[in-house]
């Protein structure tokens, strides 16, 4: 049961005792002033009755203005509850918002941030795209016989040069071994072994090595005198492979 359905029972349980006790007073009194009559005036019953109804009068103001006490005491009580629910409700909403207003300025500084570097990216790409673009115009536009090699000695690249002084088309010349394809023979006929192949040197020691007196095979098994050099590529300081740059020495005859 609620505390305040208590509180009202003992209310009312009060003043039913009260009314009940002063009209047991009443009416004994009344009885025995039948007895007694010719004794006592009427108006010893008059102000005996006033008494009563007095002492009634104030037992029932004692005990609501008891009531009105408590109730008083709980709504203050209340208030001061719902004053500081109220301080606390605008504290958490504050700090609410300063959470929000800060977690929203990390968004757009981080926003900003990936914005930037995609656009440095975005430029950087670009830019990769242009320096690549312009080293295969220069490549094609060189009149030397130009091919890359990766550090098994197979072809990484190759220009439009060396194309047409060997024969052999881009595609399939990439992929495959060049000492495999045009560097397999001597100009004498014998067999020229990849481990005696200066070309091949530079894919494993690191070294520039040059040439004024071999051949390269052409696709058709014909042969001319090359003068090359083999320069090794090197990435952040890790030999990745080598460039090989050629002329037919039979146009410069």
């Amino acid at each position: 049961m609620k505390r305040s359905e208590v509180n009202r029972q003992k209310i009312l349980v009060t003043l039913v005792v009260l009314f009940v006790v002063a009209g047991a007073l009443l009416v004994g009194f009344q009885i025995w002033f039948l007895h007694a009559g010719e004794l006592l005036p009427a108006r010893v019953l008059v102000l005996f009755s006033l008494l009563v109804l007095a002492g009634l009068f104030a037992g029932v103001l004692f005990t609501v203005n008891d009531a009105c006490a408590r109730i008083s005491g709980r709504m203050t009580r209340y208030r001061e509850q719902l004053a500081g629910m109220d301080e606390a409700l605008k504290k958490a909403r504050a700090e609410f918002n300063e959470t929000v207003e800060r977690r929203t300025f990390e968004i757009s500084v981080i926003n900003a941030s990936l914005n930037r570097e995609i656009a440095e990216r975005i430029q950087a790409e670009s830019e990769s795209k242009r320096l690549q673009r312009q080293m295969e115009l220069i490549l094609q536009s060189a009149g030397e016989g130009i091919f890359g090699l990766d550090l098994q000695g197979n072809v990484t690249f190759v220009n439009k040069a060396a194309t047409l002084m060997l024969g052999w088309s881009s595609e399939e010349l990439i992929g495959q071994s060049h000492h495999t394809l045009v560097h397999h023979t001597h100009a004498d006929g014998t067999p020229y072994p990849a481990d005696d192949c200066p070309i091949n040197q530079t894919c494993h020691d690191g070294q520039v090595h040059f040439s004024s007196d071999d051949v390269f095979w052409c696709r058709d098994g014909t042969s001319f005198p090359v003068e090359y050099v083999s320069t090794p590529i090197i990435e952040d300081q890790i030999l990745t492979g080598a460039v090989i740059v050629f002329r037919d020495m039979n146009t410069f005859a």
